[in-house]
């Protein structure tokens, strides 16, 4: 099969955005738990283990589909089996395997849609694969530091793919972000419709990482620990949230929550934009995934695993 390579010029003209600092917005006061902060929030559990034992990790919102030994699982049925790297679409049944292709649910049935996937970029992101306007987008890694933005229509066909200078993932559709945020000084947003990019600039002691509406930076200090901040693109309304660290790769969820860590309490958090609010989620935790609107993590060992999640679109 022969693909049509769309080759677009990324050397563009930046858009370098300079603002003059604005004030630097403290979080609420610290309540004791979500439900203090927000009343009707509600926390759920679900068992961790299958009838045979082995862990069951969940990949979807709705803690149906998931991992399990290799094995990727919906409900009690096994989609596929292999040693496999699953990226599952946030929104759809439409999942990546690294160096195999990609895959959807059909009748009940994973049916392939392409195979072309290239060295695709998985970094454990609810990003990582994008279903839009009937089509699924994926970001692979190119030749001579580029990325490829590839797409596929859902009923299958030739993958087009979109070229940028630079190492790029993807973000909220239909933007690209920078993908190298382990290391510091400025970040790039691309809109992928135009091509514009947006320079959100930082300092080489700060990793950013980049929504087209928000920006989490790390504020490297001595010693190893990192303050956190929130701010927009354009470094207007920044916000100190304090010694801690993301505990999953988004920046946020809904647009509207973070879900962090405070190492010094041992407390998985969750902060509110729309509120400025920082309230704890769980005094206990081991993996932490979040998906859409759902934030889930496990407690227990692999005898005994138990997965709780909550519902931020409740909140």
């Amino acid at each position: 099969m022969i693909h049509r390579v769309a080759l677009v010029v990324a050397a563009l003209a930046a858009a370098v955005l300079v603002v003059a600092p604005g004030p630097v917005r403290e979080p609420g006061r610290l309540v004791a738990s979500v439900t203090d902060a927000w009343p009707g929030a509600r926390i759920s559990t679900h068992p961790g283990n299958l009838a045979d034992g082995s862990v069951f990790a969940p990949l979807s919102p709705d803690l149906r589909v998931g991992e399990s030994g290799g094995r990727l699982m919906v409900g009690d049925d096994v989609v596929r089996e292999g040693p496999a790297q699953y990226a599952l679409a946030a929104t759809s049944l439409v999942w990546l395997e690294r160096g195999t292709g990609l895959f959807k649910m059909a009748d009940s049935v994973a049916e392939l849609v392409t195979s072309d996937i290239g060295a695709a970029v998985v970094l454990d992101s609810q990003y990582d694969v994008v279903v839009h306007d009937e089509s699924v987008s994926w970001a692979a890694t190119g030749p001579e530091r580029t990325t490829e933005i590839r797409t596929v229509p859902l009923a299958g066909g030739e993958v087009g793919k979109l070229v940028l200078s630079g190492k790029f993932a993807l973000t909220e559709w239909p933007y690209a972000t920078s993908a190298e945020i382990d290391q510091g000084g400025p970040s790039t947003v691309v809109d992928l419709r135009t091509m514009a990019r947006t320079v959100v600039h930082g300092q080489s002691y700060e990793l950013i990482d980049c929504t087209p509406s928000w920006c989490r930076v790390q504020v490297l200090r001595q010693g190893g620990s990192a303050r956190l901040d929130l701010m927009r693109p354009d470094g207007t309304d920044r916000r100190r949230l304090g010694v801690l660290r993301p505990a999953v790769p988004d920046v946020l969820l809904l647009d509207r929550f973070a879900v962090l860590i405070d190492d010094a309490r041992g407390v998985l958090c969750l902060y509110d934009v729309d509120r400025g609010q920082l309230a704890d989620l769980a005094p206990e935790f081991g993996t932490v995934v979040a998906r859409g609107n759902a934030v889930w993590w496990s407690t227990g060992d692999n005898t005994s695993l138990t997965w709780h999640t909550i519902d931020v679109g409740e909140l």
